[in-house]
């Protein structure tokens, strides 16, 4: 994206030093005066490369019966369960600027929404005090998934020390991952896919969004995306200063956003806006970039004050 936009200012400069000489026109003192700030702004809109070392590491073997397909896991977050279940382990395909998601009041849903961003797919367990979690979860972040709650079906190992957890996960079908992360200290009751599974409630005290609230955060994002505004599309989705600057700065970002952006139709009409206790949902209608008709879905959960896209269901008619 830095470069499109670089593209774009140099086009800009070379249509002023085209234009014509008449009297209507720009003088070349004020053309220059335009080109200094024009390239000081692309300048100020760089940011640094961000890179860490990859905290987990693994593979998801394809499996014929699954439209999961195979990869690697190189990235992820772990927190508490605010329910006393186990500490939630979820790794993704891409780097999700995890240590920007450690001090997250939801790192699971920002986890998320950075997964969507990048097209990563993901695994997931929950591991309790020795260890053992009830379930094995795999996916990718618009299509197919699998669940095992076959427990002999795999193993699992958990080590708990001053601030991260370690340990590994091998399923004897579907792969195997290795961890050492940032323990998470989430404010928020998140939802795991093993809560999603028991259909459990949040916590009595979790606020129900109301619908315009919800309609707005997906008029914000959508016109974002569809500007292919990466910054403005990051903040749109609830990321702070410090956490949009490092995610832009990721290697592979742009290319990923653009197909992101492709996801917004236009013009996008926002119809049948939904809530519940930490959530919400509204369907946009449109056209994609190809011309096709489509009606999507955007779901959210509530952060604090702000609504984080967590999902997209794409359907054409």
């Amino acid at each position: 994206m830095r470069n499109r936009c670089f593209a774009i200012v140099t086009a800009f400069l070379a249509a002023l030093a085209a234009g014509g000489c008449g009297n209507d026109g720009p003088s070349s003192g004020a053309r220059s005066k335009t080109s200094a700030k024009d390239a000081e702004k692309v300048v100020e809109d760089k940011v640094p490369p961000y890179a860490y070392a990859a905290p987990v590491k693994g593979h998801i073997k394809e499996v014929k019966e699954v439209n999961v397909g195979a990869f690697d896991l190189v990235d992820g977050i772990a927190y508490p369960a605010l329910t006393g279940a186990g500490t939630v382990v979820y790794v993704a395909s891409k780097p999700i600027a995890s240590p920007m998601l450690v001090d997250s009041a939801c790192p699971l849903s920002q986890a998320r929404a950075v997964s969507k961003l990048r097209n990563a797919s993901f695994a997931e367990v929950t591991l309790d005090a020795v260890g053992r979690s009830k379930y094995f979860v795999a996916g990718t972040p618009f299509g197919g998934s699998l669940a095992d709650f076959t427990l002999r079906a795999w193993s699992s190992t958990l080590k708990a020390d001053a601030g991260r957890v370690a340990g590994n996960v091998r399923h004897g079908q579907y792969g195997r991952f290795d961890f050492d992360l940032a323990l998470s200290n989430p404010k928020i009751d998140e939802t795991s896919y093993g809560d999603r599974e028991k259909k459990r409630r949040l916590a009595a005290t979790t606020p129900k969004p109301v619908e315009q609230a919800v309609t707005a955060a997906y008029v914000e994002l959508r016109d974002a995306a569809l500007r292919r505004d990466l910054k403005a599309t990051l903040s749109a989705m609830g990321f702070d200063a410090k956490q949009v600057a490092a995610i832009r700065g990721m290697d592979g970002i742009d290319a990923d956003f653009q197909v992101f952006a492709d996801r917004f139709l236009t013009p996008g009409t926002p119809v049948d806006p939904s809530s519940s206790p930490g959530a919400g949902h509204v369907r946009g209608e449109g056209l994609k970039a190809n011309g096709k008709k489509y009606f999507n879905d955007y779901y959210f959960d509530l952060c604090g004050g702000r609504l984080v896209l967590t999902g997209i269901v794409e359907q054409s008619p």
